[in-house]
């Protein structure tokens, strides 16, 4: 009850600071996404479960511009269920609870606090940041950086500078911190960071500025966790480094006064991985390390409205998604609706499938989940 009361106030702030806010270089921002969601499970020991949730996530941000190079931004946000809400203020510098996507249900944080300088064709960050680098469609995914999907609170700790060429192409680098007690990104067992090399990931991409003709995207990224991965287990000894790279494209099409198709894939490869064993399947050797998405979109079918579908698959090995958990398979509809500026509706179906059967498994995990939400942003 206490944390549904303190995410209603923020709530409250978020709609009445907006006026309030007059200084000429402090901007506000902030937004509301609230919605119901079901989920169907079988389970791998032959049970099934089943839950509904109402959702409310609430954030608000304040962006003060020092001048035309400095600026600093902080948000705070939270997110709330109706139901089985943890308490607590998640800390900088700490990660959300097991690494995962997300501080819990009932708990708020500083989602972004960092400084900004942007100079030339530089751009830099340090601190508490957003990053995200998905197939661009309805329902946009990544294999590799994914922060606050859905109704979660994620984040990137750390710097980032991108550099804007003259030849069309943005080149973006990230070191990223990894907490011992779990990185701010997902980051899947087993990766571990109890070794002072792991301290520290690194991402470079490298993502084609022109979106405006055929081509909506063509993005190349790695991924470098060095002393991560416990390729043989927690107990086995020195981990190896990992290594994700992952490629997308999608193009654009005109096929009806305003509709758009926007299609897309993407490619996703990690040359080291755990073994099976390790990864709880039968068989000798080394788990696959592959991971493919398809993107299909049909934009402003009529003004405002857009249907998207996403199915793709990731093998056991490839540790690094937020939307797709390692060795399941994945299909998504959804329909997004912009009735004004500022606002969205958003419904959705997916199915998550297990691809192999683990050791000592009754079935393979299937699940089905459907959502649906409204998004007001200030």
């Amino acid at each position: 009850m206490k944390q549904s009361i303190k995410m209603l106030t923020l709530a409250s702030i978020i709609t009445t600071t907006a006026s309030a806010v007059q200084a000429q270089d402090v901007d506000f921002s902030g937004d509301l996404r609230f919605g119901y969601a079901k989920f169907e499970r079988d389970e791998r020991n032959g049970s099934t479960t089943d839950d509904n949730q109402i959702r409310l996530r609430a954030r608000a941000g304040l962006l003060w511009t020092i001048n035309d190079t400095w600026s600093f931004k902080g948000r705070y946000a939270g997110r709330v269920h109706d139901s089985r809400n943890q308490g607590g203020f998640v800390h900088l510098f700490n990660a959300p609870t097991g690494g995962g996507p997300s501080v819990a249900a009932g708990e708020t944080t500083l989602d972004e606090f960092f400084v900004r300088a942007r100079y030339g064709k530089w751009d830099h960050r340090i601190g508490r940041f957003q990053s995200n680098n998905r197939l661009v469609g309805v329902a946009a995914k990544s294999f590799s950086r994914t922060n606050s999907t859905g109704f979660d609170v994620g984040w990137t700790d750390g710097l980032q500078s991108t550099y804007r060429s003259d030849h069309g192409l943005n080149y973006t680098a990230i070191v990223e911190r990894n907490d011992k007690d779990g990185p701010s990104n997902v980051r899947r067992s087993p990766l571990g960071f109890d070794k002072s090399a792991s301290r520290a990931g690194y991402y470079l991409s490298v993502d084609a500025a022109d979106t405006k003709g055929l081509w909506a995207q063509r993005s190349v990224d790695i991924t470098y966790i060095p002393s991560s991965l416990y390729d043989n287990g927690f107990s086995a000894g020195q981990p190896r480094d990992y290594l994700g790279i992952t490629a997308r494209l999608a193009t654009q099409v005109n096929i009806h006064e305003q509709m758009i198709l926007v299609s897309g894939f993407e490619l996703a490869w990690a040359p080291e991985t755990q073994t099976n064993a390790v990864a709880n399947l039968t068989g000798l050797g080394d788990t696959g390390g592959n991971a493919w998405q398809v993107s299909l979109n049909l934009m402003d079918i009529k003004p405002g409205h857009s249907v998207g579908l996403v199915i793709g698959e990731t093998d056991a090995g490839w540790l690094l998604s937020t939307d797709f958990p390692a060795g399941q398979s994945l299909a998504e509809f959804r329909y997004a609706w912009v009735p004004m500026s500022g606002h969205i509706l958003e419904t959705r179906i997916r199915e998550r499938k297990d691809l192999s059967l683990l050791r000592n498994a009754v079935n393979k995990r299937a699940e089905t989940d459907f959502y649906f939400r409204y998004s007001i942003s200030l």
